[in-house]
């Protein structure tokens, strides 16, 4: 959802009249953090089937990972929409770890969205972030229960957390480009009134 988002976000922006520029004025504090966890996040998605003790001790490692997304989190809470992002990861984080570790993800959602390709493997318990939704399942409205279905280009299955996310993302983003036109106009104001 994130890179839907940010998607998303340069589209409304330059639609907006923003600058794609502003973006390089968004001040992200201890960004290694968040690089580090997408780092982990992918490394258990890619390299679970190559090394089972990613699977033994995936919920130490997921664990990890929101530790690292929570520290960065932290040292930007100063910024509105991070905070928005912070609801996100922590309902998300809180369903997870309410259910071993892992996402629940619902099957039929991924059947509606058009993802039945991705279901052998759900079910088969050889993904090391996600599994099958069941009716044993604690918190059942926060996991993946979501659907962006065809004729959206990545249909998806995606959880409140993830949506929560994707709306602090689009916000950080648009925000600061539009921004960004705002204080040329300013100055530019100022050039005309000297």
């Amino acid at each position: 959802m994130i890179f839907d988002s940010l998607g998303a976000s340069l589209v409304y922006g330059t639609l907006r009249k923003g600058k794609i520029s502003g973006i390089a004025d968004i001040v992200i504090k201890k960004p290694s953090l968040f690089i580090a966890a997408f780092v982990v996040e992918m490394g258990m998605l890619n390299l679970a089937n190559k090394f089972p003790i990613i699977i033994e001790y995936r919920a130490y490692i997921h664990f990890f990972v929101y530790l690292l997304l929570f520290m960065g989190l932290w040292y930007n809470r100063d910024n509105k929409y991070f905070r928005i992002i912070s609801m996100g990861v922590l309902l998300n984080f809180i369903v997870i770890f309410a259910n071993g570790g892992r996402m629940p993800v619902s099957v039929e959602a991924l059947k509606i969205a058009g993802l039945q390709n991705l279901i052998p493997n759900l079910e088969a318990n050889k993904i090391a972030t996600h599994q099958v939704l069941t009716t044993s399942t604690r918190l059942k409205f926060l996991a993946d229960v979501l659907v962006l279905p065809k004729p959206y280009p990545m249909p998806k299955a995606f959880s409140i957390g993830d949506l929560i996310m994707a709306t602090g993302t689009f916000l950080l983003v648009t925000n600061a480009m539009i921004k960004k036109v705002k204080k040329n106009d300013s100055a530019r104001e100022k050039e005309k009134n000297t």
